[in-house]
């Protein structure tokens, strides 16, 4: 059974450790009540889970591109695909999470952006795109090379990625990428991580998020609770 998070646990200033699960669960819960659609609230939680369990926090950053969201309509940062080059509608940062979907949506499409260099525009919390284009590399069994001024991160045909490269992603600002094609690396390989804590500020906050998804009680559901029929056995 999922081990439920009570406000109360999260006093105090230690760090607390979350299974896989439980940091799906949370920061699913926590997307969605910061505007995210179901699906995409998932993927959120797909990502925070993944980095995790390669000993990468994305809830950090994830909280940070949830908490700006609070302020924007649900569709800002989703991409505009166009061949060699996916734009932003609006100038402003690309959604990593809506971004990350769409590129395993078009994954495995003839002229689709892995067949052809493409570039993105910049995008928030880029550490959170790292599941997707591993996903998007399993998926074709291709590796893929991620470009940026100064850096290039290399992922293989089976998800193995450039840790180091990956890790200076983590609190980098809005970050503009490439992705190429690539001849496959045999020699790197990752191993599962020991999962990094949560501070609770953080938990303290996603959790205050995650309880936006609740629906306040009124006089008509109270009045609907419970079974219509008499028990007078």
């Amino acid at each position: 059974m999922m081990k439920q998070i009570e406000p109360s646990e999260l006093g105090g200033a230690k760090p607390v450790a979350l299974s896989r699960n439980e940091t799906e669960s949370l920061c699913m819960k926590a997307a969605r009540g910061a505007g995210f659609s179901w699906g995409l609230a998932e993927e959120a939680g797909f990502a925070a889970g993944w980095l995790a369990v390669h000993g990468i926090d994305g809830t950090s950053p994830l909280l940070a591109l949830l908490t700006k969201k609070l302020d924007n309509p649900a569709e800002i940062g989703t991409p505009v695909p166009r061949p060699g080059h996916w734009q932003s509608p609006d100038q402003r940062p690309l959604c990593p999470i809506a971004l990350g979907a769409a590129l395993c949506d078009s994954a495995l499409l003839a002229g689709g952006p892995f067949s052809r260099d493409t570039r993105l525009d910049p995008l928030a919390a880029p550490i959170l795109l790292l599941p997707f284009l591993v996903r998007a590399a399993q998926m074709r069994a291709n590796a893929v090379a991620i470009d940026w001024r100064g850096g290039q991160l290399l992922i293989t045909a089976t998800g193995a990625f450039d840790r180091q490269a990956a890790e200076s992603w983590l609190g980098k600002g809005d970050l503009a990428v490439t992705l190429r094609q690539t001849t496959d690396h045999e020699d790197l390989q990752n191993e599962l991580s020991r999962l990094p804590p949560i501070s609770r500020t953080s938990l303290n906050r996603l959790n205050e998020l995650a309880l936006r998804t609740t629906v306040p009680a009124t006089d008509t559901s109270r009045q609907g609770a419970g079974s219509s029929k008499t028990d007078n056995d």
